[in-house]
């Protein structure tokens, strides 16, 4: 064990004070909810038939209009240009409640997916039939977006369950600064009315995304980074004037491409995470019944640096990503099946590429060639901060190791 490791915070330990209210622990981004799925986690055996994934993502473009000064899909928007066609993005729409065909101990289907991408989702004019035809077939699903194009698929949007605007910022200086955007365009303010828009069509329409549910609605998600810090507060208060159901922090990690690259590594200095300290405090002020304010820290150290406290990744077990296929494929239809959403691009953690036929989804999941990938990947030097650090951790630690006993409830 590093010298600093022991004293770094990890997703089995209490949440800080700075993350949440304690009278709302029970949160979307509370990774004990991972806890739910042990049953599950538990069928995960070399040789054996493998639970299709509760949760994947779709890109469906690694187009965007962005230059986030920390974009985490630089690779994929450099190196593989391009978009998922209508129909592939059909085909795996009405695969997904399949996903696990032939599987005797758990019931087939993919219950949620989440909608993101190495670029902007909304670019593709695809996306909005695929929102759809997914939640026609009986499977949830969250958006995430920069809001720049929420105004015509509103409707879309306000069936699903959540939608993530990224604005990462509290005034339009400093949006069009970290976006690299033109500040006569007006994005910022194009980015609240759309999301004002949005809240309140979903509203009156009483769609899911409106519901009073306290977790369901849109979010105003907000990337810490070295020069937005300080209007923590004025984008929690601003987020809440317009209606959104929350506000969601997270620091800005260390690409997957640039992990021991010094160079463009993302650090923040003792001043960054004081202030920050400082801003979620005076920000959990706003915190009442309908609004919340979540300042996600648990899978960072006390430096925001990556915790990657596991051994091996099961998380490849879990959960997918299914992107846009690569170069030019012979099938323009075809979508290339990856397995961490935290290194898109990285051919080391795709499982099928160019493939053209959603129905190899089941001949590949978990096979293994899956179980190879597996094994070959290097958490120390290779890996990023994990998204899905508490997966990892809940299947060392309360399956294969047992440590909470958890029959004994």
């Amino acid at each position: 064990m590093a010298a600093n490791e022991k004293d770094q915070p990890t997703s089995s330990q209490v949440p800080s004070p700075q993350e949440w209210a304690a009278s709302k622990r029970w949160n979307p981004f509370n990774s004990y909810k991972l806890l739910s799925h042990v049953h599950r986690w538990r069928q995960i055996r070399r040789g054996k038939p493998i639970p299709p994934p509760v949760l994947i993502t779709v890109d469906p473009t690694n187009a965007c209009n962005f230059g986030c000064a920390w974009c985490n899909a630089a690779f994929v928007r450099t190196h593989r240009k391009g978009s998922l066609s209508e129909q592939a993005l059909m085909n795996i729409a009405d695969f997904l409640p399949r996903w696990g065909e032939g599987n005797t101990v758990w019931k087939p289907g993919v219950e949620a997916i989440c909608v993101a991408g190495g670029g902007e989702p909304l670019l593709n004019p695809a996306t909005a039939p695929f929102i759809d035809r997914v939640i026609a077939n009986g499977v949830e699903v969250g958006v995430v977006t920069n809001g720049s194009l929420i105004y015509p698929v509103m409707d879309s949007l306000s069936h699903c369950t959540w939608v993530g605007v990224s604005v990462d910022a509290g005034t339009p200086e400093t949006l069009n600064k970290l976006k690299e955007l033109k500040p006569e365009l007006n994005t910022f303010e194009t980015i609240v009315n759309n999301i004002a828009t949005l809240v309140d069509y979903a509203r009156r329409h009483n769609h899911r995304l409106g519901s009073k549910h306290p977790a369901y609605g849109v979010s105003y998600k907000y990337l810490l980074y070295k020069d937005n810090i300080g209007e923590i507060y004025q984008a929690a208060k601003l987020a809440k004037e317009i209606g959104c159901k929350n506000i969601h922090f997270r620091p800005a990690g260390t690409t997957w491409d640039n992990v021991g690259n010094s160079t463009n590594t993302i650090k923040f200095t003792q001043e960054d995470i004081q202030l920050f300290n400082e801003q979620i405090s005076k920000t959990l002020e706003l915190d009442d019944e309908t609004f919340n304010v979540y300042g996600i820290t648990h899978k960072f150290n006390s430096q925001f640096d990556a915790s990657n406290h596991f051994q091996k990744c099961y998380a490849v077990f879990m959960t997918a990503v299914i992107m846009p296929p690569l170069g030019k494929a012979a099938d323009k239809d075809a979508f290339t099946l990856g397995l961490c959403c935290d290194r898109r691009g990285d051919a080391k953690l795709e499982l099928g590429s160019n493939l053209t036929d959603v129905n190899q989804i089941n001949r590949l999941w978990g096979s293994e060639d899956h179980w190879k990938i597996h094994d070959r990947i290097k958490i120390r030097g290779e890996c990023p901060r994990c998204t899905y650090q508490p997966h990892n951790e809940i299947y060392e630690q309360v399956i294969l190791n047992d440590s909470m006993t958890y029959k004994f409830i």
